[in-house]
């Protein structure tokens, strides 16, 4: 009888912080793998309680976590809200999350191998995203259509102000789509359309569910509309996101980085929000992470000159690269770790960079 080679692994949780042990057998590993990576999903932890989805390649590395909320029986919903809350899906807030501050999720369709398609986040996940890419099938983001924006907001029942916060311009057309269905509606809800109010984020994944959030707890302190609106437009203008593409061979077939893919090599290092007017361009190739890491480190000089910053570090399973980009940052610029975030990668990002993406979005401390 062959005998069972057993080993032990710690992942560590980046939602709490929380660190969890677990043996393995060789053989469940590679019995699970799916290309070059292995999935396996640890018990619900921590307050809210949450699952750990991590992913183990051939080598036993843990190459990344991603934290799931688990549905809670008495979430704070709507209640006390003066405004609807709706954000594009392209935040990635699950809809557990979404429920409980009281945000309305309006879905996109992920299109597999150019046949089917699941809308993301109901009927597919981002571990199952992660998974489809493990095993390099061929994702496409699709916008939301024009009638899906109609739709969502003529199904709100109440006269309540609706702020609709999108995926940046530059990107999707999920803005300009959600601005056709307003004039739509003017037609014959004209009372309903002035309720209507549409941001167009400059950003995708991690920073425009900081819009979505922060508008909720505005509102539940009490702010106006008006205030609301404002932070989003000083949010939108003066945030910044750079990350590295890990093979430019995956942006090929990309919605919005394919039109760089003749022009890069290497490692490209794009920046997003140049200027703070939604701009995305290729800044440099590097060669290896550590130019990689010198290159971002300048970027962020140029922009944020002596400002303290805080945001999300993303990643696409190359989580250990994640951790060394929070060390180099907390040591460059003298920042608390806690500043930064670590999360798996956005869905659209993920989808169209591919996996090995690496990157973080930031704004100004206020």
């Amino acid at each position: 009888m062959a005998e069972i080679i057993t080993n032990r692994y710690i992942a560590l949780c980046p939602l709490c912080g929380e660190t969890s042990t677990f043996d393995l057998a060789d053989n469940e590993l590679i019995n699970n793998m799916q290309g070059e990576l292995a999935t396996f999903t640890l018990e619900s932890h921590g307050d809210p309680p949450h699952i750990l989805f991590v992913y183990i390649d051939k080598d036993r590395n843990i190459r990344g976590t991603y934290p799931f909320l688990v549905k809670q029986s008495a979430p704070l919903g709507k209640r006390g809200l003066n405004y609807n809350h709706l954000v594009d899906a392209t935040s990635d807030i699950t809809t557990d999350e979404a429920e409980s501050f009281g945000i309305g999720i309006i879905p996109y369709d992920v299109h597999i191998d150019g046949k089917s398609k699941k809308s993301y986040p109901n009927e597919i996940s981002l571990p199952e995203i992660l998974g489809l890419l493990i095993q390099n099938r061929k994702l496409e983001s699709l916008p939301v259509p024009t009638e899906k924006f109609v739709e969502k907001f003529t199904s709100i029942d109440n006269d309540l102000p609706i702020i609709v916060n999108t995926i940046s311009s530059q990107i999707s057309k999920n803005y300009k789509n959600a601005m056709k269905a307003k004039k739509i509606i003017s037609k014959s809800d004209p009372k309903l359309a002035n309720r209507i109010n549409i941001v167009d984020s400059l950003a995708a994944g991690s920073i425009l569910k900081t819009m979505a959030k922060k508008s909720v707890e505005m509102d539940r302190k009490g702010r106006e509309l008006q205030e609301i609106m404002m932070y989003s437009e000083w949010l939108r203008h003066y945030h910044r996101t750079y990350f590295i593409v890990h093979d430019t061979e995956k942006i090929r077939g990309s919605n919005f980085l394919g039109r760089f893919s003749g022009i890069l090599g290497g490692k490209p290092l794009i920046a997003c929000n140049i200027d703070g007017l939604g701009k995305i361009e290729p800044c440099k190739n590097v060669q290896t992470f550590k130019e990689g890491l010198g290159e971002i480190g300048r970027l962020i000089k140029k922009d944020f000159l002596s400002r303290k910053f805080t945001g999300t570090i993303f990643h696409a399973l190359s989580e250990q690269n994640a951790y060394r980009l929070l060390e180099y940052l907390s040591i460059m610029f003298k920042i608390e770790k806690e500043e930064l975030q670590i999360e798996s990668c956005c869905s659209t990002i993920s989808i169209n960079g591919g996996l090995g993406v690496l990157g973080l979005s930031i704004y100004p401390k206020m």
